[in-house]
Order: structure tokens, then C-alpha cells, then sequence
């Protein structure tokens, strides 16, 4: 039995292989899944704003027929402001291309930046875990 190398093939076969031998595994994300997106409104600012409820004391006293509520509790919140940071990278590319036509070369770029910015999300979720 031979063995098949990418020398003893076809043009066309090395052609339909070149992407997959030329595959970059897209990391997995740790710190992503357990984060709380919130989206910003255009033109919203850089100040994110939450609220969080403090818990209320567990009822204690027993209800009776007496008519006479227990003392009741005023719900109280904290507001967090968090502030915004924006991130961004870009790329040269020196084909000429032409962008209606989303041609290939724009299609993988794209994908890389993707990758490249979720990476850089899950690295500040993780400093900021680690904090």
C-alpha cells in the first residue's frame, strides 16, 4: 500500500486541501461565557450605569389573626457606574479588492479581526477576574 504525501497528488486536490492544511484554530474562550453583556445605545457615552438590589431581611415573625402586619422594610439598591473602554485593531492588506463583491480575501481578514477581538475581550475578563 502507498502513501499518500502532497506530493503524489493532483493540482486540483492540493487546491481543495490548502485551506484546511492552512487552518488557524480559533482559541476557546474561557472567560467570555460567564460575563454579563450589556449593550450601549448609540451615542450613549462611555458611563454604563447598574443597579444592584441589597437583600431584604427573611420574614421571622409569625402571622397571627390579629390583623397587625409586621414592620415592613424599605428595598434599598446600590448604582454601580461603570466606565466604557474602547478597543480596536485593523490590518493592511495590499491586494486590490473590491468590497461590494465580499470577496475572500476581505472574508478571512474579517474572520482573524473577529477572533482577535474576542481574544482581547477574554483576556481583560480574565484580569479583571483575577483582580
Amino acid at each position: 500500500m502507498s502513501i499518500t504525501t502532497t506530493g503524489n497528488l493532483g493540482p486540483l486536490i492540493l487546491q481543495s486541501l490548502a485551506p484546511a492544511m492552512l487552518y488557524v484554530p480559533t482559541p476557546t474562550m474561557n472567560y467570555i461565557t460567564i460575563c454579563d453583556k450589556v449593550s450601549m445605545p448609540a451615542n450613549g457615552g462611555t458611563t454604563c450605569r447598574f443597579m444592584r438590589p441589597r437583600a431584604l431581611t427573611p420574614p421571622t415573625v409569625q402571622l397571627g389573626n390579629s390583623g397587625i402586619d409586621p414592620p415592613a422594610q424599605i428595598p434599598q439598591r446600590d448604582i454601580i457606574d461603570a466606565q466604557m473602554a474602547f478597543f480596536g485593531t485593523g490590518c493592511i492588506i495590499n491586494e486590490q479588492v473590491i468590497i461590494q463583491d465580499q470577496e475572500g480575501v476581505l472574508a478571512w481578514v474579517s474572520e482573524r479581526l473577529a477572533v482577535a477581538m474576542r481574544q482581547a475581550e477574554d483576556l481583560k475578563e480574565e484580569y479583571l477576574l483575577a483582580a
